[in-house]
């Protein structure tokens, strides 16, 4: 199973020192010099799979490039390592985007094969994390988009390319937040029959749940591995323990991972990360206008941030009515769910109530745009005057509950149980209503 660092760039200048003092004393470097490179320093190691990376010049003009050395006579090297690292050559030179360093050459060596790339001066986000001290959610904002923008062009190839391999040690980083994707050696057209050796190739933590068993992948899959990175990101985990943050049916426990995270965040990241394809995003496009518009929003004020909401004082009468609330939803966790009409789009999977997380960042923002609440029981909860607009209640449990003067526009309330609730000065246009029927 691959699960190493390949990175084609150098970390910061100590910790590359540092590497290079130890490994130059007991390791000699090849000579390239016939095919017009000289041996820098090394970059990376993999013991078990007989690669090693330099970084190395180009002796005609003087350019700083990556060199990736296949050797077959190392220990551990085996012939699917060689084949990953063909494949890697062969799509490298049909891509061409200014943040996946270019194909350059390839040449023979008497123990293997080596391939030569553009250097890019950006450390990967497994070293990158220990360095970086403004690791906010803007600029974690702007490698998630960089990122997306990448896999939106590989998925717009004649033929979708799926990574397959995407995690914060194959992502760089420059100091304008910029990425880079690199290590195309596990990476797959979609279309392309993969027998079970291969399938099962990436790293755990990182891989979807349909690579581990097999399954088909599509442009939906690459997006889980990103989510999983930009979590890793958020809680400052390194990605060796990834799996802390992972439930025994793949599923993040985002709410609980990052209480204070903004709430339109956590929804985003829930569809990155879903364990099932079908709630995903269906494709980086997708995923990636989604949040520019959670960021827009933040931007005009429409969303608070999440230093906003931290920062809000609330009327000593509202927080009394939360807290109720709060109290009321954790009772009504513990109740059995009752049945459900079966509304027009019919969903196999039921949304548990929100947790005590998601009250606590309801209190303080007083709205939930556009958010994902299918089948979640709302039993007599109070809900006055907050802004739900365009949110998704379908096959909700409002018996009871208070919505007076709740902003319901665009909302989605197909199936949803609404006996006995105040809908006093509610606003529902444009909402779907439980029939079906769109409200004037």
């Amino acid at each position: 199973m691959e699960n190493f660092n390949q990175n084609t760039n150098p970390v910061s200048p100590n910790i590359t020192n540092s590497l290079n003092h130890n490994l130059n004393n007991e390791y000699q470097f090849p000579d390239f010099s016939k095919q017009g490179y000289q041996i820098e320093s090394i970059l990376g190691q993999n013991y078990c799979g007989g690669r090693v990376t330099y970084q190395a010049i180009n002796i005609e003009n003087q350019e700083l490039v990556v060199i990736k050395q296949f050797q077959f006579a190392t220990i551990g090297a085996s012939w699917s390592g060689f084949v990953a690292f063909q494949r890697e050559i062969e799509l490298l030179k049909k891509i061409s985007h200014s943040r996946i360093p270019k194909y350059i050459n390839c040449f023979e060596t008497t123990s293997g094969f080596c391939l030569v790339q553009e250097y890019k001066n950006a450390p990967s986000l497994a070293q990158k994390r220990f360095l970086l001290l403004d690791l906010n959610l803007t600029n974690i904002s702007k490698i998630a988009i960089s990122a997306l923008e990448i896999l939106a062009y590989l998925q717009q190839q004649e033929t979708s390319i799926i990574h397959r391999d995407i995690k914060p040690e194959n992502i760089l980083i420059d100091g304008e937040f910029n990425t880079y994707l690199v290590d195309f050696g596990l990476a797959r057209i979609s279309d392309e029959e993969m027998s079970a050796s291969t399938t099962v190739k990436g790293t755990l933590g990182f891989m979807p749940p349909e690579q581990i068993f097999g399954k088909p992948l599509t442009n939906a899959s690459d997006l889980y591995s990103l989510g999983a990175t930009l979590i890793c990101l958020l809680t400052q985990t390194p990605s060796q323990q990834v799996g802390n943050l992972i439930d025994d049916s793949f599923r993040f426990k985002i709410h609980q991972l990052l209480p204070e995270l903004n709430l339109h965040w956590v929804d985003w990241l829930e569809k990155m990360v879903a364990p099932s394809q079908a709630e995903r995003f269906p494709n980086a496009v997708t995923a990636l206008n989604a949040l520019k518009t959670i960021n827009d929003h933040i931007a005009n004020g429409i969303i608070p941030s999440t230093q906003d909401k931290c920062q809000r004082k609330l009327p000593k009468v509202v927080v009394a009515s939360l807290g109720m609330m709060t109290v009321l939803a954790f009772a009504s966790h513990l109740q059995a769910p009752q049945p459900y009409p079966t509304p027009l789009l019919i969903e196999n999977n039921m949304r548990s109530l929100p947790k005590p997380d998601f009250k606590r960042r309801l209190k303080r923002s007083r709205e939930c745009v556009g958010c994902f609440l299918r089948y979640t029981v709302l039993r007599e909860e109070d809900l006055r005057s907050l802004n739900l607009e365009k949110i998704d209640l379908t096959g909700a449990d409002l018996t009871g509950a208070d919505l007076r003067g709740t902003y319901l526009g665009g909302a989605n309330l197909n199936g949803a149980k609404l006996e006995g609730a105040n809908l006093e000065s509610t606003d529902l246009r444009g909402a779907i209503m439980p029939d079906g029927s769109i409200h004037p």
